[in-house]
């Protein structure tokens, strides 16, 4: 008897309406995860009931879903829209600073994406865009702490990490970016960026590259033309030449990129 009655208690009753979904975290969540479809359906479930408490949060999430549909020019004038009705919100600052950054105005960027993480430090997208916008003003120190505190802050660091080898080869630190593209391929292995830029940074090294297990005979290949023309931007026409050779001769497929540049160096010795 006694337990029938706890059954009861804890069994609802049958007029007993669920709480409301909390949609604005739900829709942050999923973008912040990637998961663009279940962010856009959310969205629209969201949109279809929306109270009038809801429309600026609404708007927000709609500017941040153009910003991850590289919709860039529409998202930064959303951001912008937002921050000039009064809104002080780091997510605001922090897609208005990554949506002039894609639009080449890294300059204009810096002030918005300081706002971001000074509002919010904790979110690892605004301090890995800060990081770039500093490499773009050549502020080295700046840079690299920033793009430090955004590895401290993510459990998928291989875009970081991405973009941190890339500072410090513009810092002309090619050793230092090898151990980091090595480590970005560790979270991130078959990221052709990654693996490109890896192979960049062994040539400005001095360094041989070589070939993983899963590599097909035309992705070596691919990998083999890059390393050469990075040689060839070097100055280094030997390596160059040792690498685009072997470009050509281990591929598949033809590589007319190797091709194109064995000839120009056939032409450069005459």
């Amino acid at each position: 008897m006694i337990g029938a009655l706890l059954l009861a208690v804890a069994a609802p009753s049958a007029g007993a309406v669920p709480p409301p979904l909390d949609y604005a975290r739900l829709v942050d969540e999923a973008i912040d995860g990637g998961r663009i479809i279940q962010a856009d359906a959310m969205l629209s479930q969201w949109r279809a009931g929306a109270q009038s408490g809801d429309l600026q949060a609404i708007e927000i999430a709609d500017a941040r879903m153009a910003l991850e549909k590289r919709r860039d020019e529409e998202a930064l004038a959303r951001f912008t829209a937002l921050e000039r009705s009064g809104l002080n919100n780091c997510r605001v600052d922090e897609g208005r600073g990554i949506a002039l950054l894609r639009l080449g105005r890294s300059q204009e960027a810096l002030e918005p994406l300081r706002l971001a993480v000074a509002d919010c430090d904790g979110r690892w997208r605004s301090w890995n865009a800060l990081g770039v916008a500093y490499d773009q003003a050549q502020s080295w120190a700046l840079s690299n702490a920033a793009y430090e505190r955004a590895f401290q802050l993510t459990d998928k660091p291989s875009q970081v990490l991405n973009n941190y080898g890339l500072s410090l080869l513009k810092q002309g630190k090619a050793e230092k970016a090898a151990v980091i593209f090595d480590k970005a391929r560790e979270s991130a292995p078959d990221d052709a960026r990654v693996i490109a830029n890896g192979d960049t940074a062994y040539v400005m090294a001095g360094q041989d590259i070589s070939r993983r297990p899963a590599d097909t005979a035309d992705e070596w290949a691919r990998r083999l033309n890059n390393a050469g023309q990075v040689a060839m931007r070097m100055g280094d026409l030997p390596k160059a030449q040792a690498y685009l050779s072997r470009a050509v001769t281990e591929a598949d497929s033809f590589v007319p990129e190797a091709a194109a540049a064995l000839d120009t160096l056939k032409t450069t010795e005459k």
